[in-house]
């Protein structure tokens, strides 16, 4: 959300998913929801719980060179904000409202908008958990709808950021979403000359589905956030479509999402990705959000771990199984692999399709992952770890053998 210059190349990493294809192991228990806002007020245009929520506030682009002017409710500075008229308040049905107003179709034809962004900064931060809102999204030209979360340890991007949900128009020649697709990214900071790497994913609704669906009233947007892991899904938060993993950062990049993030709930019109709005976009443009919620994974042990020691071939390389015995609750275990020797490397390969790293338990209690290790020289004794994390934060290590038999033939 932070920095669309990057769009164009993003997309060429993102891939679209199908719901059929999601993973559907995922069978860790939750506790909670241990923080929530449900939106309840029955007075319309009742204001946000300050307790939960404060505001950003200006019109400085925000990095995107984005048209809205974000205002807090209740107040009418700076201009064009209307404390008549607030972007951010309750309907009185048990929603939470941020709307978009066009005030002046001046610059033609854009015009000019004020918009709301909340965030829980200074009031909540979170470290791990199931985060979900349910959310309803308008369709039209110009607009971006996001739900979204900052790192708190440091300046953008040292802090990390995870896009949860972000939507924008289809756009000819490629580049947009459209109603049909929303996109999930995970971005932290590089020394690639970007500064930033992005792990991204698109989700495609299954049946004819869009983001401003009417049955259901809204979507579910989620993140299921543990030690070095990140999984999203769609309104079944046993389907992740989206898991990414430590291993996955680039060269040079650095996994920033093991600390505490805070929530932004946000609707920018105009800017580099969306483009401008036109006539027909819609005004006032809102979105509604049912719920936002956050739960606690219940503690699960993690597996325990075997394998066969690694014995090396002529080209210091070799591999073995490894087996993993938990139980159903386990749900989605990221592993591990590093080695304490210079020039050596292991990867680890599980055959989930959405990433190799991770061993999925909801259908059964054991897994198994290929542990590879490559050297560029000989070893004639030493050891490798793989270490297995869980959603609960629980882990297990285990110390492999590996010994090389090239010397020996």
């Amino acid at each position: 959300m932070r920095l669309q210059s990057l769009r164009s190349w993003l997309r060429s990493l993102t891939i679209g998913v199908l719901l059929a294809f999601a993973c559907t192991a995922n069978a860790q228990n939750w506790k909670g929801p241990v923080w929530s806002d449900e939106f309840n007020a029955t007075v319309p245009g009742a204001p946000l719980d300050n307790t939960k929520w404060t505001y950003d506030v200006g019109s400085e682009g925000w990095g995107n060179h984005e048209l809205e002017t974000y205002c807090a409710a209740g107040s009418s500075s700076p201009a064009p904000c209307d404390v008549k008229h607030p972007n951010a308040y309750h309907d009185g049905h048990g929603h939470l409202v941020i709307e978009a107003i066009r005030t002046s179709r001046d610059p033609a034809s854009a015009g000019k908008w004020t918009s709301a962004r909340i965030k829980t900064l200074g009031l909540k931060d979170f470290e791990y958990g199931r985060m979900e809102a349910c959310m309803a999204l308008p369709v039209g030209a110009g607009l971006w709808p996001a739900f979204w979360m900052l790192g708190t340890h440091g300046e953008w991007p040292a802090g990390g950021e995870m896009d949860i949900m972000e939507n924008v128009p289809a756009k000819t020649g490629g580049g947009g979403l459209g109603p049909q697709l929303i996109e999930s990214t995970i971005h932290g900071p590089s020394s690639s000359k970007n500064g930033i790497f992005s792990l991204g994913a698109d989700f495609t609704f299954p049946a004819g589905g869009r983001v401003d669906d009417r049955d259901p009233a809204c979507h579910v947007y989620g993140a299921i956030w543990s030690p070095f892991m990140v999984q999203i899904y769609v309104d079944d938060w046993r389907r992740p479509f989206f898991i990414r993993t430590a291993n996955q950062v680039p060269a040079g990049g650095r996994w920033v999402f093991n600390a505490p993030f805070y929530f932004i709930l946000n609707l920018a019109v105009g800017g580099d990705w969306p483009g401008p709005p036109d006539p027909d976009t819609p005004n006032p443009a809102r979105v509604l959000v049912d719920y936002l919620r956050v739960y606690q994974a219940e503690r699960v042990r993690a597996p325990k771990l075997r394998a066969e020691p690694i014995r090396f071939g002529p080209d210091h390389s070799g591999s073995t199984t490894l087996h993993l015995t938990g139980s159903a609750a386990n749900g989605s275990v990221y592993l591990a692999c590093s080695t304490d020797w210079q020039n050596a490397s292991c990867v680890i390969d599980t055959q989930n399709h959405l990433n190799g790293a991770v061993v999925e338990f909801g259908a059964t209690a054991e897994g198994t992952a290929k542990v590879t290790v490559q050297s560029n020289a000989a070893v004639d004794s030493n050891s490798l770890t793989v270490t297995a994390y869980t959603a609960s934060g629980d882990q297990s290590s285990l110390s492999i053998p590996v010994g090389d038999l090239a010397g020996r033939r």
